[in-house]
């Protein structure tokens, strides 16, 4: 152990793993909690060999439950992940006087985007070793941002401290959506703004997980027995299946909508992704330009992104 922070008010001990603290009480619903330190810190000591590309490339060796078919799919997403980010910056309107939480950051692709844009950004994740990945995508870009390993219901910081909060496909991995939609606005400052994006389960196209068509429309049972039967793993078990409408009805209320649409999708190249996915992007893009199709695809399409900003407003219960 590196260092560690001492809680007074409830007398726990949190570490400072490969300089990052970690202030978990629980792991994700993947790895038991020792299992994933172990984890983070087998790819730690590779990080010292190798590049970032590399480190994710070997992530994806060691993890099971990732088929081959699916394993180039997320390495692609995740080298996209900087590139992708840069419109939903954007669509903040930050200055570099507000501060940015992003909530499930992952690999720190939208903190490499958003570097010199804010104040301070910060990324919380609950899985250490992605944010083992994330400090050496940070390094290698010569990027300063702070990482936290933390669980999004139960984050480390002071009620009203953060001017922007994102959820970028986070919500779908989370213990609890509710706890979490509550914890992420106890976050923000009065008019803060919290950007959202996720996978429609009502897409009838391939599911971005699974890569399987229309898999989110079936019931759990024959979901699960079509999962096992073809890619071998249920790679759905721990994921909640959500859509635009069940969050924006969640959030209203505590929340104005600002805008929301069908996610955007920005590529810097798209030679990282196999060809059927590759035509598939291509027609997506230019179907999210045609003004008549929007709504329909923010309803039904692959994914949406919606940004509200936090009303002004005193509650007991809920968000």
């Amino acid at each position: 152990m590196e260092q560690a922070y001492q809680c007074t008010a409830c007398d726990m001990t949190f570490p400072v793993l490969f300089g990052i603290p970690d202030f978990r009480l629980r792991s994700d619903k993947y790895l038991t909690l020792q299992q994933e330190r172990d984890k983070a810190e087998r790819l730690f000591e590779k990080s010292k060999e190798l590049s970032f590309n590399e480190l994710v490339e070997f992530y994806y060796q060691i993890t099971d439950d990732v088929p081959i078919e699916l394993s180039r799919r997320y390495t692609a997403y995740v080298l996209n992940a900087p590139f992708q980010a840069g419109p939903l910056i954007d669509s903040l309107e930050p200055n570099k006087s507000t501060v940015l939480l992003d909530v499930g950051c992952g690999s720190g692709g939208l903190l490499q985007a958003a570097n010199g844009i804010y104040v301070a950004t910060i990324g919380v994740d609950i899985a250490l070793r992605w944010l083992v990945i994330a400090k050496k995508r940070l390094d290698e870009a010569g990027v300063q941002s702070t990482l936290i390993c933390a669980d999004v219901e139960n984050l480390p910081f002071k009620d009203k401290s953060i001017d922007h909060v994102v959820a970028n496909d986070v919500l779908e991995h989370v213990y609890n959506i509710n706890a979490a939609l509550k914890e992420m606005s106890r976050q923000l400052k009065n008019n803060g703004k919290l950007w959202v994006s996720g996978s429609n389960r009502f897409f009838i196209g391939p599911n971005a997980t699974t890569r399987l068509w229309g898999i989110g429309l079936f019931p759990k049972g024959i979901r699960t027995w079509l999962l096992v039967k073809i890619r071998g793993i249920d790679s759905l078990r721990y994921i909640h299946l959500i859509s635009p409408l069940r969050i924006r009805k969640m959030l209203l209320g505590h929340f104005s909508l600002l805008n929301a649409g069908p996610k955007k999708v920005i590529l810097s190249s798209t030679k990282n992704y196999p060809f059927q996915d590759r035509i598939l992007i291509s027609i997506y893009q230019k179907l999210t330009t045609f003004g008549p199709l929007r709504h329909l695809l923010f309803l039904l399409g692959p994914a949406f992104e919606m940004t509200f900003i936090k009303n002004n407003i005193k509650t007991k219960d809920g968000i």
